[in-house]
């Protein structure tokens, strides 16, 4: 009987790194999309993106492209940082997934056949 508990108790352990894989990758997924979109609308990385020289006319537009970059250097660090979220949600999922079958592969045979 303490078998089948601590068996039940591995799948289930197996099951939650399957599942906290699958919600670290697609919360770190939906993270880099939105990230991505800020970027789009940052003039800092539209100005990066086009490779154009910048003519600042006054402070103020100085200061505002300087806020801007650090705004676009704070979002591309943070849309690293989801890269590897996700990639440590699909390593878990993996993980868990190989877990579970070579668990399963060995209870199949040391069942006894009929």
């Amino acid at each position: 009987m303490d078998r089948f508990k601590a068996g039940a108790l591995i799948d289930k352990l197996f099951f939650s790194a399957m599942l906290v894989g699958v919600l670290l990758a697609a919360f770190g997924t939906l993270r880099y999309v939105d990230l991505s979109n800020q970027l789009t609308g940052n003039p800092a990385a539209q100005i990066r993106e086009s490779g154009g020289a910048v003519q600042v006319e006054n402070a103020n537009e100085g200061y505002s492209l300087m806020s801007a970059d650090i705004a676009r250097r704070r979002l591309v660090d943070e849309q690293y940082s989801m890269m590897i979220i996700g990639g440590l949600g699909l390593a878990l999922l993996g993980l868990g997934w190989l877990g579970g079958d070579i668990v399963r592969s060995r209870r199949r045979r040391k069942s006894p056949q009929k």
